[in-house]
């Protein structure tokens, strides 16, 4: 019997991507080339990089993180109810931001329906919920205010 590869052993296994930022760490997973979720944590992941795209991932999230522009044009999974109020989120341009409100106007719907959007969404920094905030206030965000406050300030963004 032939001795198998880590190919193959890690070919059926969603793809892995960790990427450190300050003490964080920002760990994306893919499943045939798609990013079907993103976290951060406190504690590394073993990472399982095999496609191109997975590489190409882990070197726009360093630029990013590097505070550079990245381009962070992947196919993601979009939860159900929620995929077109998020395509409007990644349409907002790194270091700008766009009120709750706004979004809402845009796609006439309403500003719940925003948030609820964005609570389901499960690929932060690469669909940019961050940048969604309220009229006079930061808004929520699923990784914590902190994270939120920390990437906005990443970006360059004042929220004086």
């Amino acid at each position: 019997m032939q001795e198998a590869t880590r190919e193959d052993v890690f070919k059926n296994m969603p793809e892995v991507v960790c990427v450190k930022w300050d003490e964080l760490y920002f760990i994306s997973f893919l499943d045939d080339g798609v990013v079907i979720k993103a976290e951060f944590s406190t504690q590394p992941h073993p990472e399982n990089i095999v496609s191109d795209v997975a590489e190409e991932l882990k070197k726009e999230l360093e630029k990013y993180f590097s505070k550079k522009v990245p381009d962070f044009d992947f196919e993601v999974i979009y939860p159900a109810n929620s995929e077109r109020i998020l395509r409007e989120v990644r349409k907002i341009p790194y270091g700008g931001t766009c009120t709750y409100g706004e979004i809402a106007k845009k796609l006439d719907t309403s500003p719940r329906a925003v948030g609820a959007a964005l609570r389901a969404n499960k690929v932060p920094v690469i669909v940019p919920c961050h940048r969604v905030v309220g009229k006079g206030w930061l808004g929520g965000y699923s990784g914590g205010l902190e994270i939120k406050l920390k990437l906005l300030k990443l970006e360059g963004v004042s929220l004086d």
